[in-house]
């Protein structure tokens, strides 16, 4: 249990690394606003990005990480108010115009999740299946459901349908959809083995994938649409959108169960999408 806590809390620090120094505000005592979002767009010099997007951050007084490549951006960043995060997204269109109108996926923590602003070139904007990653035409064109569309689906076909959770066991222990498939794996680069040890002889059956916030699926359902399932779609922005239909609508008929694992320091967020543990999973 002690290593398995500790690779967790690795890989929180790798996410925070010191760049600059928390702003004025934090400890104190508010609701802070967290937007999470990316985009899959071809940029042609994300170095450059890189250097531009640090000043405007830090001069909006953000912390977070922000990941860049030459197949787009994933950022997670946390500020006092929507207001200011909002007019720092709004304002990457500017520096860059495949970066305009992104939308963010909005939560809330009792305190800063992120200690330092970090910005990063990186190969992959997220790890996965290395040479045999999906292109960003295959990505953008890959099906997919609205939070109500898998509800209906669920409704209607669910007894025919695989859902599968895409994220790392731990994160599955937090929380996960009804009846969802956990294959195990530690990290999501696990999961084109996995997913095909448990289900390579099915590929005619119809899969719903599912993550955090979307970005992983976005690569897992090309990649298993080019390996030949024919039926694999993912949840529009994932968990943390589902959750926010269910919220938004007040169907309480939701298929989440649990709390959803986040890659920062609060841990988990409930169904409203607040904080709800400071605590490591128990592994």
């Amino acid at each position: 249990m002690k290593q398995a806590t500790t690779t967790i809390h690795n890989e929180l620090e790798l996410l925070t690394q010191l760049r600059y120094e928390a702003p004025a505000f934090q400890g104190v005592d508010q609701m802070f606003a967290i937007a999470n979002f990316y985009r899959f767009v071809r940029l042609e010099n994300p170095q450059a990005l890189k250097s531009a997007i640090e000043s405007h951050a830090a001069n909006h007084g953000l912390v977070g990480t922000v990941l860049l490549g030459h197949e787009g951006i994933n950022a997670g960043l946390a500020g006092p108010c929507e207001e200011v995060i909002a007019d720092f997204i709004a304002a990457l269109g500017t520096i860059d115009p495949g970066l305009a109108g992104l939308e963010p996926k909005w939560t809330t923590g009792e305190s800063l999740p992120y200690k330092w602003l970090e910005v990063k070139v990186k190969k992959a904007i997220v790890t996965f299946a290395g040479e045999d990653d999906p292109g960003i035409d295959a990505i953008l064109s890959a099906p997919r459901l609205t939070p109500a569309e898998f509800d209906r689906l669920m409704a209607e076909r669910g007894e025919e349908v695989v859902v599968v959770d895409t994220r790392n066991d731990y994160e599955y222990q937090y929380g996960h959809f009804d009846g969802a498939v956990d294959l195990g794996i530690k990290k999501f680069k696990d999961f084109p083995d996995a997913f095909q040890n448990r289900f390579g002889q099915e590929k005619d059956r119809t899969y719903v994938f599912f993550c955090t916030g979307g970005i992983r699926c976005e690569k897992a359902v090309p990649w298993a649409n080019e390996k030949g399932y024919k039926n694999v779609f993912q949840i529009e922005g994932g968990i943390i959108k589902y959750l926010d239909h269910h919220k938004t609508t007040g169907d309480d008929r939701s298929r989440w169960r649990g709390s959803c694992f986040v890659f920062d320091q609060r841990w988990a967020i409930d169904g409203q999408l607040t904080e709800t543990s400071h605590d490591a999973p128990s592994l």
